[in-house]
């Protein structure tokens, strides 16, 4: 699902205008869409009592034709303007003609004169500013987002929450917090990133005519996946396979002081459906990891002297990545000069496509360059401190900048790349798309769950999903197992054992679809 930048919403809208659908019937059109909407929210509910409250652009026009619409499907309708008479002649025309209705038109005061609307409306629609806001508001706005903030009333807002920013996942002061945000158009950047997808509530997309030839001249460079995108990724299981059909994941890593991260990595790939999984760990931890492994086949490799592996296994590796679909390096795995060595080693004689996580990761600081010419394509799966480590940037600024820095670091570096985090990215060097996770919640922000998701990845490009899709649906699934998790225990108990747990009841919602 494309996600469009408040800048080309506004090309499309023009390129919409040049074809023949005014401006005014694409304000028509949007306002009863989204009035639609609403009727349909409420159909089965008593609540007829509406406020809009609607500023002086254009979004404030979208409110005065959904006010005419609502009132001409009997709804109490009051019109509240916020801050004056509208700045433009389209929205001006519109209120004319919601003035040319029996709907009461009031102007919003500070001094609480006003109140009384707030408390006796039973639906609010926020229609102050949509995607033209910036900055954060000041005192007398903020006052206004509070009483729609206190009421209660249900909060639709109208394109976006007022007093967010079109374009970030920022929250920069008080805004309007809303039950229901209807999407004008096309998703933006603040539907799907995080913390501003928070006070969105429910996201509708509310289409309004532009045709798709208006669209495909657009190059639009981040998008978003739902389950029944997802679905398509995979194709269907035929009656005759065999273990061998969904492929071999090879996992290597672990160490003495850090055992448990390729159990979660493999179990990972286990429950998502991979054919074969093997675990290559330095011997040392064989009595921690082999008790757990129960479907996993066990490669025990020589140990050096802190208890990693040592690069005196490269023949055993060597011979176990060509039987390998898809190797997966890095968890638990320490870092040392050997473990360098033996990331190194991976990725310059692997044929297959190689997952590099945690350790493996932090193991490329300093040399990242060599997974430029790696004969197979590179998943990287970073947080922003691994990020950090591996670019000499800091966290700050990967985080200001995510979306450029995935699209910087892919073209360098010839590789697919997941940045971690709230609203976590998938960029690769051979697509211009990003995709923007839209699943997950903060529960999973804990030790092993980054090696569950790097285990979901590696599981589905053993089973011959192109690396980057695999990057982009081991994320969601990941993300989408940590809901179920958290919907049915509990955020704060959110664990990788539960999540482990979830995932072929999250695989088989996707699968009914």
């Amino acid at each position: 699902m494309r996600v469009l930048t408040v800048e080309n919403v506004k090309k499309v809208e023009a390129l919409a205008n040049e074809s023949g659908i005014s401006y005014l019937q694409l304000m028509e059109n949007a306002g009863s869409y989204c009035a639609r909407i609403i009727r349909k929210t409420f159909e089965k509910s008593d609540k007829r009592n509406v406020l809009i409250v609607c500023g002086k652009g254009k979004n404030g026009g979208d409110g005065f034709v959904i006010a005419r619409k609502l009132y001409e499907n009997n709804y109490n309708v009051t019109v509240m303007m916020a801050m004056g008479l509208p700045n433009d002649d389209i929205s001006s025309e519109m209120l004319s003609r919601v003035r040319a209705l029996d709907i009461p038109v009031v102007y919003y005061d500070n001094d609480g004169t006003t109140d009384k609307y707030f408390s006796n409306a039973q639906i609010i629609v926020d229609c102050i500013f949509g995607i033209g806001f910036h900055g954060t508001p000041d005192s007398i706005t903020k006052n206004l987002f509070d009483k729609i903030n206190s009421s209660s009333a249900t909060v639709i807002s109208i394109d976006i929450p007022s007093g967010l920013e079109g374009d970030s996942g920022k929250i920069n002061g008080t805004t309007v917090v809303a039950d229901i945000t209807i999407a004008i158009l096309t998703l933006k950047p603040v539907h799907v990133l995080k913390p501003s997808i928070e006070n969105c509530g429910k996201v509708i997309l509310a289409p309004i005519g532009i045709p798709d030839r208006c669209f495909n001249r657009i190059k639009a460079s981040l998008f978003t996946v739902n389950t029944e995108e997802v679905k398509q990724f995979f194709t269907k299981r035929d009656s005759t396979s065999h273990k061998g059909t969904f492929g071999t994941v090879l996992v290597i890593g672990g160490s003495y002081e850090m055992p448990n991260a390729v159990y979660f990595a493999s179990q990972g790939a286990v429950n998502c459906g991979a054919g074969l999984v093997k675990v290559a760990f330095p011997s040392v931890m064989y009595s921690a990891i082999a008790p757990k492994t129960y479907e996993q086949t066990l490669v025990p490799l020589e140990s050096n002297k802190s208890g990693r592996i040592s690069p005196n296994s490269f023949k055993r590796l060597e011979m176990e990545m060509k039987k390998a679909s898809c190797v997966l390096i890095g968890c638990g795995m320490g870092t040392d000069e050997d473990t360098k060595a033996v990331t190194k080693f991976v990725i310059e004689n692997s044929e297959v496509p190689v997952v590099i996580d945690a350790d493996g990761i932090n193991c490329l600081k300093g040399n990242v360059d060599i997974i430029d010419n790696a004969k197979a394509p590179i998943i990287l799966t970073p947080h922003p401190k691994e990020m950090s480590r591996i670019t000499g940037v800091p966290v700050e600024k990967i985080q200001e900048n995510r979306r450029d820095m995935v699209k910087e670091f892919t073209k360098a570096h010839n590789c697919i790349l997941v940045l971690k985090g709230a609203s976590t990215l998938v960029g690769s060097s051979a697509y211009d798309d990003m995709y923007v996770n839209s699943s997950g919640n903060a529960g999973m922000a804990t030790g092993g769950s980054g090696d569950v998701l790097s285990g979901i990845i590696a599981s589905f490009v053993s089973q011959g999903v192109d690396s980057f899709r695999s990057a982009v649906a081991g994320v969601y699934i990941h993300g989408m197992a940590g809901d179920d998790v958290t919907e049915k225990y509990s955020m704060m108990g959110n664990t990788p054992s539960l999540i482990l747990k979830e995932l072929p009841t999250t695989l088989g919602k996707i699968e009914k679809v």
